[in-house]
């Protein structure tokens, strides 16, 4: 017998899913996103990056709600070398939005 979904949640404005679901007698949560939208967006703001701005600011990445919960369950978020390591990282390079320089 299938259990019910104990919450199921849709933001259509961020495009987010969230439901958590029983895996045996452990309540799992799940979290989604479409993240395409972003992706594009990274994709042309890369390809037009002018650098720093008038007020001293570089814009350096557009991260998903959904990965940037994962960084802070996992402690990345809050430790600012960390992060630059973890944006330094080729395999991320898809959420910058800079010339990829390193951090």
């Amino acid at each position: 017998m299938t259990r019910p979904l104990l919450y199921d949640s849709y933001d259509p404005v961020t495009t987010r899913a969230t439901w958590i679901e029983w895996e045996g007698d452990i309540p799992i949560i799940t979290y989604t996103q479409d993240t395409r939208p972003i992706i594009e967006a990274n994709k042309r703001a890369a390809s037009n990056f002018a650098g720093t701005n008038r007020d001293d600011i570089t814009r350096v990445a557009c991260i998903p709600n959904v990965i940037v919960q994962r960084l802070m369950q996992t402690g990345v978020w809050w430790d600012q070398q960390a992060l630059n390591k973890w944006l330094n990282d080729p395999a991320n390079r898809w959420l910058r939005v800079d010339d990829g320089r390193t951090l």
